[in-house]
């Protein structure tokens, strides 16, 4: 009897540990924040549990209550309060995942982005260097670079030489 209790007692103080940790990081980590009512709830659940299993313990003796019926309330309110906590820490895995992807996301995002400057158009290395963007172009593994004029620029630089070409 003394082995249950003891075991008891260590379970319950396992889970009230748990329920610290979590208390402590709750702010820097948002996705924790399931996991809370759930300690809390596995916490009622094991109180609930440890009163139904312990002979020494009769709560109906103490509510002047029919023998068992207090223990079956009890029995079931732990199992309902197990599947609580269970979907509640579900759900927690599942944001922590979701908020890892989110993070991951964001992070090759800003990985993809390229400093760029808006007048000459070189790009800043990830040492502080500032390249031609070609430089860029050919050690990403785009396809062969060629050059040409477009009709704009073409006729910005060169549209006196052509009109007097074509009158």
């Amino acid at each position: 009897m003394y082995a249950v209790i003891i075991l008891d007692v260590i379970s319950v103080t396992v889970l009230v540990i748990g329920l610290y940790v979590v208390w402590k990081e709750r702010v820097r980590f948002y996705s924790l924040r399931p996991f809370l009512p759930a300690i809390i709830f596995l916490i009622i659940s094991r109180i609930c549990d440890i009163l139904v299993e312990h002979p020494s313990i009769r709560m109906s003796d103490y509510f002047h209550l029919p023998v068992g019926s207090l223990e079956l309330i009890l029995s079931a309110s732990g199992n309902i309060f197990d599947t609580i906590s269970f979907s509640l820490l579900i759900y927690g895995f599942i944001k922590i995942i979701k908020y890892g992807q989110a993070k991951e996301k964001h992070i090759q995002t800003l990985e993809r982005l390229l400093p760029l400057c808006s007048n000459c158009k070189k790009y800043r290395t990830d040492d502080g260097q500032w390249l031609p963007i070609e430089k860029y172009l050919i050690d990403s593994g785009s396809p062969a670079i060629t050059h040409g004029i477009c009709p704009e620029c073409s006729e910005k630089l060169y549209g006196n030489i052509l009109r007097k070409k074509r009158s």
